[in-house]
């Protein structure tokens, strides 16, 4: 009950952020609107890890999630019942303003919840599931949110898109409600409680925290150090996928073979997610290492003209590149359950994802400036030789395709230097 309420959730809020980036567009039809709504976002999410990182550990997990709810239900409603008044045309900055505020409780919700696994599911098989399950839901958002934020955007405008952000809000908010809290969780946790994953041998993670700065003992652990690492490049990587990919589409084969390539994408997200639930792995950094190395291959092949020019080839790329992606998710999130105890994990967690979205926020303007500034440019120098252009190819979506190929290099070179420090666990038991 709590993992469908934080999908919908979250696919309320992701939802939000392009439904609201495409609304401003169409009032100024500048790019810079878009992207402001992007960055506001992910400022908010940044912002709201040192202020509750560290103590909320120490709030009941219930009680923080009804009110994370109840405040970002009650911001967008207020929001919406303003937008309804005759006449009303809400100022940018407002909006923007409501946005963050919404966007802080969301991530809250992320932070208690990703740290709430381990206590509610034993160690072993049933636990590897459920961070799958977790992690995997982050990346079915961002491949639906896309279309309804814009279709919303279309129909019925943006106190539609704000509706759909406030219902998904309640939705959370009953889901937490009803769900059959297990006792011991509806009191504040002790610190001298440990349960799920044994504490990290190297070094007590809870007195690294408590005395040294935070992200220093975080990244003075070398398997959380790769950890951390590792999740910053995911992360770096799937943001550009996120504009480099609809660019090359759009620019090179039309709106027409976009709409496919999306629909060929969320079926093998689905196969990922499944084989994912189906095999249930012990040994996640096994299989973490398999789905980054197969992701850095197919953005690779993605910079070479000829990937573009085997229509079959192309669409295994994307249906193995989006199957792979719940798998490297979910194996991720099961790493960092074993790495880190169950009592340690709300204030570690709160670093990685902080990590995480300040990756994200970078990798969302980085590679457009790398594919306009640099790469575009570049390819029009007279002095290439011509088995170089020919590899790479010349036209209009060239430039974001050499872009995927540059980030899947990168993916692949940190992805593999990073798991190789990653030490290997031993099985979970059953």
């Amino acid at each position: 009950m709590l993992w469908l309420g934080q999908l919908v959730s979250n696919l309320g809020t992701q939802a939000s952020l392009y439904g609201i980036g495409l609304w401003l567009l169409q009032q100024h039809w500048r790019v810079l609107d878009f992207a402001a709504v992007a960055i506001v976002l992910q400022a908010a999410r940044l912002l709201v890890v040192p202020l509750v990182g560290r103590q909320l550990g120490g709030w009941p997990p219930r009680r923080t999630m009804l009110v994370a709810n109840g405040i970002g239900a009650s911001v967008i409603a207020g929001l919406v019942g303003f937008l309804l008044t005759p006449g009303n045309q809400p100022p940018v900055v407002l909006l923007l303003l409501a946005l963050m505020v919404s966007a802080a409780a969301e991530a809250v919700l992320v932070l208690r919840f990703s740290s709430l696994i381990s206590r509610l599911v034993q160690p072993g098989r049933a636990q590897v599931r459920a961070g799958g399950l977790f992690a995997s839901s982050d990346g079915l958002v961002l491949t639906m949110a896309p279309f309804l934020g814009a279709w919303l955007a279309g129909q019925a405008g943006l106190p539609g898109v704000l509706v759909l952000d406030g219902i998904s809000f309640a939705w959370a908010f009953g889901c937490v409600l009803l769900a059959p809290w297990p006792q011991a969780l509806l009191a504040v946790p002790k610190r001298g409680e440990v349960h799920g994953p044994r504490r990290l041998e190297q070094q007590d993670l809870s007195r690294s925290l408590q005395f040294l700065a935070p992200l220093g003992a975080l990244f003075r652990q070398p398997s959380l150090a790769a950890l951390a690492w590792l999740g910053m490049a995911m992360a770096l990587i799937y943001a550009s996928c996120e504009v480099l990919f609809p660019a090359w589409v759009m620019a090179a084969m039309g709106a027409a073979r976009l709409g496919q390539a999306l629909l060929v994408a969320g079926l093998g997200y689905g196969m990922g997610v499944l084989l994912w639930f189906w095999s249930r792995p012990l040994q996640p950094l096994r299989w973490l290492r398999i789905a980054v190395v197969v992701q850095g291959l197919v953005l690779i092949g993605a910079g070479l003209v000829v990937f573009q020019r085997w229509l079959v080839v192309w669409w295994l790329g994307i249906l193995v590149f989006s199957a792979a992606l719940p798998i490297a998710l979910s194996a991720l999130q099961c790493l960092w359950q074993q790495e880190v105890a169950a009592v340690d994990q709300s204030r570690c967690f709160a670093l990685r994802f902080g990590l995480e979205w300040m990756a994200r926020l970078m990798g969302f303007g980085l590679f457009a400036l790398l594919v306009d500034g640099v790469i575009r440019p570049a390819l029009g120098w007279p002095f290439w030789p011509d088995w170089l252009v020919g590899g790479l190819g010349v036209g209009p979506g060239r430039p974001m395709a050499i872009g995927l190929g540059l980030g899947g290099w990168l993916l692949l070179l940190i992805g593999m230097a990073q798991a190789a420090v990653v030490s290997n666990r031993r099985p979970c038991s059953d």
